[in-house]
């Protein structure tokens, strides 16, 4: 009997140390559980791992003194005691999520930044690593795929969207409108480019595609918000990137006790030292090299400050192949340019924030001929003071207001050379200063239990070298429809001042040039298929004014059949009027679990009018026709596999040129020529690893995975007077390219419960 019953209570202990441990896995910034995580549990050298089921649960044999820990790439690992709990909820913090002091879990997936915007799209940090590209790693490039841009030109981070080119979208770096935030080659920034900083330093990015909220001020078409993030306030943190076209990395962590957190991040390129090491053309020994630094601290619970620094070279050396270089070729070039703000955010309640920035820029270029003769130069600079507050007066009605003033600067010169002999044949200079300025305010509301949002609200601005002063209202409402359809509508018009140089070129610049207008209606409706998946279909129309324009810049056909042939210094005026219509289609899922992407349709028509000549043609960024599609499905606990797609119809050849079977000829009407559709296909796959203290991401990507042979326009090599023949030049974009990329990352306290 005493055996039986010591072998009944040894049955019983061993039951207790084996005990099942049940649990979930969820995502920290949106709730969701987590499926196809990899729980494993560690108890001294024996582990033993599972995979969560379709909601996020996992079930597994516990033992005291074990140690529990969950992983899923896209996330970072988290390790905890397993104790004596029964149920364990894990939660994972995505890789490009910076905890606060708490996590607010959002009520959807598609939630507005902002409800004044009638038309934004927002991207993840995942999509941004997805779609940024291991080649370039461009958060720009994400932003090249979301329903509604249009981007063919593999070679520049710039984008356009419904008929409208980069000058005319802003883009705000923590609420300051930035100049031009690009590696690049000055004058020539259409060769190739880059976003003067790097994926892994953004928070978050939302894209305004039409009637861009009242805070936007000096853009008519469109804007583009990007946050920084702060650094890691918990532990000393260490990411380093490696690809085959350059290295990064970034170092974040606390310091003042956890009141306070710092951030430093480089990039270097070595893509051009590679490139003169082989046989490749010098065109493209383009190199780079920039950094980003900030600080954030708490003098108070109520108050923090950022300081913030970002700094960037580039420069092209093409001294080896000098010989074969024009006169008027750039042999060498170098850009550097420099943003530093300060910040202060005060919360005084629940309420309301007030933030205060004030902040500098500036830019240096200088381009050089083969004879290392001054080709181009130019020297931009900035004084930059804004105020931003907002206040939740009412439990539905809240008021926003701000200010901002901008102290410009703007300077340089374009040579151009002959021989025989050796003299500058013509020589353009521009300098000026100006102060612009200017305000907003808005009110928004809601009724009906939220079923019904509006928002309302103007902005004035103005400026000392341009007249006149412009104010521009603002409307948007948000209706629900049922209980899973979103109508939303927006009317606003927006004002873009010219550039200062366009104000003071000696030989082209007009004085006069009046600010441009444009005037926004969109109207949307949105049906969620499920909890994540949505349906939207948006219709815009944009109408446009006093466009700066040089109408007498190109040659073409007169009526008579004659050629003009452009005076040499035809002037800027506000001469071009547009119109831009269309309709965009597309399905989203957001989810951590499952496939996770979107497929738009666009259709658009954008016209100008000039009226100078009296020349109406399609703008130079009218594509009839565009498709964009991206899908991300994470395979197994460490396998991601994502995939890009972009079709578009393509852009008019800019200038009067008509096709006639392989050749161009002048013609009487602009933008009539187009180029061939573009196609492309993408694809990448991630696997992730770990150990003690480290862990990495490797990263395989095919750009062009069918070998499309894609073109876009390069520049205009002339014509023949006799016959009218026309020769713009056109250049291949990437073939087949393979790209590979690993990123590593230290945590000082690895794996610690959050």
């Amino acid at each position: 009997m005493l055996p039986l019953i010591l072998l009944l209570l040894s049955g019983l202990a061993a039951a207790q140390e084996t005990a099942p441990l049940r649990g979930f896995v969820r995502d920290a910034q949106t709730g969701e559980p987590v499926a196809r995580a990899r729980v494993t549990l560690i108890c001294g050298d024996r582990r033993s791992s599972i995979e969560t089921g379709a909601g996020g649960e996992f079930r597994i044999a516990a033992e005291p003194g074990c140690v529990v820990q969950a992983a899923a790439v896209g996330y970072r690992p988290l390790r905890t005691p397993a104790g004596e709990a029964q149920e364990l909820e894990l939660v994972l913090t995505p890789d490009y999520l910076v905890r606060q002091d708490r996590i607010e879990v959002a009520s959807g997936p598609f939630d507005p930044v902002l409800e004044s915007s009638p038309s934004e799209r927002t991207l993840t940090g995942a999509e941004m690593k997805n779609l940024g590209g291991v080649l370039a790693d461009d958060p720009l490039r994400a932003v090249q795929s979301l329903p509604g841009v249009s981007a063919n030109n593999e070679y520049v981070a710039q984008f356009s969207l419904r008929g409208a080119g980069f000058t005319q979208v802003g883009l705000y770096l923590d609420g300051l409108l930035l100049h031009s935030p690009f590696h690049a080659v000055q004058t020539q920034a259409s060769t190739g480019s880059l976003t003067l900083f790097p994926g892994d330093v953004i928070e978050e990015m939302s894209l305004h595609l039409g009637a861009p909220p009242v805070r936007y001020a000096d853009r008519g078409v469109a804007a583009l918000d990007v946050r920084l993030r702060d650094g890691w306030r918990e532990n000393v943190r260490l990411r380093v990137n490696a690809g085959v076209a350059g290295a990064g990395a970034v170092a974040e962590g606390p310091w003042a006790r956890g009141r306070g957190s710092w951030m430093a991040s480089v990039r270097k390129s070595f893509l051009q030292y590679l490139l003169r090491r082989s046989a490749a053309e010098d065109t493209l020994a383009f190199g780079f090299v920039d950094s980003q630094t900030r600080i954030a601290y708490d003098l108070t619970p109520r108050q923090r400050i950022h300081l913030t620094l970002l700094d960037g070279v580039s420069d092209l050396d093409r001294s080896r192949g000098r010989d074969r270089l024009g006169l008027n070729a750039i042999m060498l070039s170098d850009y550097r340019m420099t943003v530093g703000s300060a910040a202060w955010t005060w919360t005084p309640n629940s309420r309301a924030t007030v933030t205060q920035r004030g902040a500098w820029m500036r830019e240096r270029f200088e381009n050089l001929n083969p004879g290392e003769l001054d080709l181009q130069g130019g020297r931009y600079g900035e004084w930059i003071a804004n105020t931003d507050a907002q206040w939740q007066w009412a439990g539905t009605a809240g008021l926003a207001a701000g200010a901002s003033f901008r102290r410009l600067r703007d300077g340089g010169y374009l040579n151009r050379y002959q021989f025989n002999p050796l003299a500058i044949r013509r020589r353009e200079t521009w300098d000026a200063t100006g102060w612009r300025s200017g305000g907003y305010i808005e009110q928004h509301a809601a009724t009906g239990g939220g079923r019904l949002r509006a928002s309302a609200g103007a902005r004035w601005d103005g400026s000392t070298a341009t007249a006149p002063q412009a104010v521009s209202p603002h409307v948007s409402v948000v209706g629900r429809a049922g209980p899973a359809t979103r109508v939303q509508a927006g009317w606003s018009q927006s004002v873009q001042y010219p550039e200062l140089s366009l104000l003071s070129l000696t030989l082209t610049g007009n004085p006069a040039l009046l600010p441009a207008r444009a005037a926004h209606a969109i109207a949307a409706v949105e049906q969620s298929l499920t909890g994540r998946t949505r349906l939207r279909v948006e219709a815009y129309q944009r109408t446009e004014r006093d466009l700066p324009f040089q109408p007498l810049l190109e040659p073409r056909l007169l009526p008579d059949g004659r050629v003009f042939v452009p005076p040499a210094n035809p002037p800027w005026v506000n001469s071009a009027r547009g119109k831009a219509r269309g309709v965009e289609v597309f399905v989203q899922r957001r989810s951590v679990n499952g496939v996770s992407g979107w497929v738009s349709y666009a259709y658009g028509r954008a016209r100008w009018l000039d009226g100078v000549t009296g020349s109406r043609s399609f703008t130079d960024f009218d594509q009839r026709h565009a498709v964009n599609g991206y899908a991300s499905y994470r395979m197994r606990p460490t396998w991601m596999l994502s995939t890009r797609y972009a079709y578009g119809s393509n852009f008019p050849i800019p200038g009067f040129f008509r096709r006639e079977g392989e050749e161009y000829f002048l013609a009487r009407e602009r933008n009539l020529a187009r180029l061939p559709a573009y196609h492309r296909v993408d694809v990448r796959v991630a696997k992730s690893f770990q150990w003690e203290k480290w862990r990495g991401t490797f990263y395989a990507e095919v750009v062009n995975l069918t070998n499309r042979a894609n073109l876009r326009y390069d520049s205009f090599g002339g014509f023949r007077a006799n016959t009218g023949q026309a020769f713009p030049r056109l250049d291949k974009l990437f073939p087949i390219l393979p790209a590979a990329g690993v990123t590593f990352e230290w945590d000082a306290r690895a794996w610690q419960s959050r």
